[in-house]
């Protein structure tokens, strides 16, 4: 029962984001240049969350859930993806 609790409130985490994803068109734009940015810094996990909280409509708390980590990796792997592909 817990476990399907916490994987409900990783969806609800997730689907919020989503929604200001489609509600503001920029906002994905800036994500990657935060997460390009940052990405080979020392600490680049944490720099990264910490920009995102800073500079967009996104709010990462410094205590990070389940569903923050998958988000700032998944951030972290379309950068990388995306450098493979030049």
């Amino acid at each position: 029962m817990a476990n399907e609790l916490n994987q409900q409130r990783i969806i609800d985490e997730f689907m919020r984001c989503f929604r200001k994803l489609l509600m503001d068109p920029k906002l994905a734009e800036e994500l990657v240049r935060i997460a390009r940015e940052n990405i080979n810094q020392p600490n680049a996990y944490q720099r990264i969350a910490e920009e995102v909280s800073s500079q967009t409509t996104l709010k990462i708390p410094e205590e990070h859930s389940e569903a923050d980590r998958m988000f700032i990796n998944l951030l972290m792997d379309v950068v990388k993806g995306d450098a493979l592909l030049y």
